[in-house]
């Protein structure tokens, strides 16, 4: 197979799962001076993206001029067991990460994709998946093997295994964006969501809401009408309305 040397568990497990929901598609095909992770037999485009979004733009632009279909699917972990494994003895460990993310995490990620997000043969899923973290014991603290670690540690990541995919989200359109923001009043504040958001029964954290209405309103979705004390107004743009039925 091409490409896929230091491809994770993750990563070639949801391949796998999307190439045979999709009859007759092929992994990892050249397509002019890239490698799709799937090609459809209708010569549609399927990326999956574990790691960072912000590489792919030029690989999807190109795709979207040869008027290729391209999903590009996104899996987020709303649950992590950490699983590490003793170098010496074999012995395996394991406990929850208290780290959990949501559907209002994505919109740092998803920023540098702005400009084809709205395209018409551009779709991106986004999975809320249960993973496990797979790691082993070093004798010594080493640095990581991406090199991003302020402080070295005693142990290494050996790779990310996929439990289970719990749900899973389309977005094409504004209105499916728009669909994340919860009942507000027609001029609404950073608080009135946030305390919607909260209500219905998701945490969300601060700052993640503050990028998705930043990046909303340079989306074209939510504009600044003015302000309520230290606070930004916001009210949806012209002839956008929240969609009912979520």
């Amino acid at each position: 197979m091409i490409n896929t040397l230091n491809e994770s568990h993750l990563h070639r497990t949801l391949k796998k799962i999307y190439s045979l929901q999709n009859d007759g598609s092929r992994e990892e095909c050249h397509v002019g001076p890239y490698i799709a992770d799937i090609l459809t037999k209708e010569g549609d485009v399927i990326e999956i993206q574990t790691g960072s979004l912000s590489h792919l733009l030029p690989k999807i632009r190109y795709f979207l001029d040869e008027k290729r279909k391209i999903t590009v699917v996104y899996p987020i972990a709303t649950q992590t067991t950490i699983v590490t494994t003793n170098s010496k003895s074999g012995e395996k460990k394991s406990r929850k990460s208290p780290v959990r993310r949501n559907i209002y995490d994505i919109f740092r990620d998803i920023a540098p994709l702005i400009d084809v997000l709205f395209e018409k043969k551009f779709t991106l899923e986004v999975l809320d998946v249960t993973i496990l973290d797979e790691r082993e014991t070093t004798e010594t603290a080493v640095q990581s093997k991406n090199g991003r670690r302020r402080r070295l540690k005693n142990w290494i990541k050996t790779g990310k295994s996929l439990e289970k995919i719990e749900s899973t989200r389309r977005f094409h359109a504004k209105r499916d964006y728009l669909k994340l923001i919860p009942a507000v009043p027609e001029k609404f504040t950073y608080t009135d969501i946030y305390q919607s958001i909260v209500a219905a029964g998701t945490k969300v954290k601060a700052g993640s809401l503050r990028y998705m209405l930043w990046l909303y309103n340079r989306m074209g979705l939510i504009e600044i009408t003015g302000k309520q004390g230290r606070f930004n107004l916001y009210s949806l743009t012209k002839n956008e309305k929240i969609p009912s039925g979520k």
